[in-house]
């Protein structure tokens, strides 16, 4: 089969080399460039930059795709939708991979936030120096909002020009900002976090490949209250991902039995 695949993601990739290893021909999308080299140093075929319902379905008829693929963050709702969205204007099957979610303890330290304002609210409550280990795409939404007037923010983000510039214009000064790429030890965050004399760290349900279990043990470690903000929900649960208890060979197996294979 012809496989477009959505995969910026390192457990994306991984998914995309195992299609190829099953025989499948595969085209991987990545956001960025470094995304797009990263996954052509394991042999992949791929395409980069954002898309819009245009070039993706441009795409999508050109390679004369079988079947679309989403293994994007499981925070990517945008680029979710539209890809769902173009999939069945194709009249192309759609199949959605997400990460496992982490397996965390039940411990006084460690709280749930639906969304950014509840999680802003939370941390505003616990500490003073709040740590954000969100990403660079809300920056301006934290910044932003008023529940946070009273605190010290610091974020970690990647060391890109872009990345870089998105932080400035969110009103960031150099001291707040450590640009570095992921993922990290459990040690290494709380040298970090230490260092920084953090209160309190705000992070995403990204999973055990996303680091998530070691910024919540190193919270713990320190005595630090940790908020992690939930993955978005479905608005239509129909369209939820397959069981995220699949591994990548039971998802193949099952795009695969699509297809009568």
């Amino acid at each position: 089969m012809r496989l477009f695949i959505l995969a910026g993601t390192e457990d994306g990739r991984e998914l995309a080399f195992e299609l190829q290893k099953h025989g499948h021909e595969v085209l991987v999308s990545t956001l960025t460039e470094y995304g797009a080299e990263i996954a052509e140093r394991q042999g992949l075929r791929t395409c980069s930059g954002a898309l819009d319902e245009h070039s993706m379905e441009r795409i999508l008829q050109e390679q004369a795709i079988h079947a679309l693929i989403d293994a994007t963050h499981p925070y990517a709702q945008n680029i979710r939708n539209l890809a769902r969205c173009v999939a069945g204007k194709c009249n192309l099957p759609y199949f959605r991979w997400e990460r496992p979610s982490g397996d965390y303890p039940v411990h006084p330290l460690l709280h749930f936030a639906s969304n950014l304002e509840d999680a802003a609210r939370l941390a505003a409550q616990l500490g003073k120096r709040v740590f954000l280990s969100t990403g660079s795409k809300n920056l301006r939404d934290w910044v932003g909002m008023s529940e946070l007037n009273d605190c010290e923010l610091y974020v970690r983000v990647l060391p890109t020009s872009h990345v870089l510039k998105q932080c400035e214009e969110a009103g960031l000064k150099p001291y707040q900002i450590i640009a570095m790429q992921g993922p990290f030890t459990q040690k290494f965050n709380e040298g970090l976090w230490e260092q920084l004399k953090i209160d309190v760290v705000i992070t995403k349900d990204s999973g055990a490949i996303g680091g998530t279990d070691e910024k919540v043990q190193a919270c713990l470690q320190l005595n630090i209250p940790v908020i992690v903000l939930e993955r978005p929900r479905e608005a239509q649960p129909q369209l939820a991902a397959e069981e995220n208890t699949l591994t990548i060979e039971d998802f193949i197996r099952k795009v695969e039995e699509s297809f009568g294979h």
